[in-house]
């Protein structure tokens, strides 16, 4: 039985439901409002406005936007974790490329989607640095957990014969490397790349390497 599964079937107490539920209104909101006026020029005011509460019960839940924007990428990392972890259940005895094609269409659809908030993140690192030790305690975090899937994944490929088996510590790495390369080119140019043709070039260039094919 899944473990997971005990724990989401017992009930919330009302209260603790309608809290988490304003919290994740109030977050929603905010990815708006930052995505149209800033990080930095995003006002709380304008937050509380969009969501329909007023600036104080914003300041219950968050003590000013660094936090909120701290909580915002916290809760954007553990959504797509949670997605991974969906789609490698759900693939599960599926070839190792195929599965592969569906955790990197998770990520990458995940970026996708919240495609401004990543971009603002970014520039706002690139000008002010890592300005905490949350950040970097937020990143390691989600370094660590696409290593140990992309570890669970990459096993697989070497079992298959897909990948050498002499290499199998550094795969993680390099396909991690590769994923957030062409992410961060995106953000940078501030231009999406369709999901399909990003799949086809990460699947194409770690599976497949970058020399000419043979004609």
């Amino acid at each position: 039985m899944n473990p997971r599964s005990t724990t989401r079937s017992k009930p919330q107490p009302l209260r603790l439901r309608m809290k988490e539920e304003a919290r994740t209104a109030i977050l929603n909101a905010a990815e708006q409002v930052l995505a149209e006026q800033g990080i930095h020029a995003a006002r709380m005011d304008d937050i509380a406005a969009r969501v329909g509460v007023s600036v104080g019960t914003l300041y219950n839940y968050f003590e000013d936007r660094k936090q909120l924007m701290a909580a915002l990428l916290d809760v954007r990392g553990r959504e797509l974790r949670d997605m991974l972890d969906t789609e490698l259940e759900r693939s599960q005895g599926a070839p190792f490329r195929v599965r592969m094609h569906g955790f990197l269409r998770c990520i990458l659809e995940h970026s996708r989607t919240h495609f401004q908030l990543f971009t603002l993140s970014l520039e706002d690192v690139l000008e002010h640095g890592i300005s905490s030790g949350e950040d970097v305690s937020r990143e390691r975090t989600q370094s660590l957990e696409l290593t140990r899937r992309i570890e669970h994944l990459t096993r697989q490929g070497v079992e298959e014969g897909a990948l050498r088996p002499e290499d199998t510590r550094h795969y993680p790495t390099l396909l991690l490397s590769m994923l957030r390369g062409v992410l961060v080119r995106q953000f940078l140019e501030k231009q999406p790349v369709p999901v399909d043709e990003l799949i086809s070039l990460l699947l194409r260039c770690f599976l497949d390497g970058a020399a000419p094919r043979p004609r």
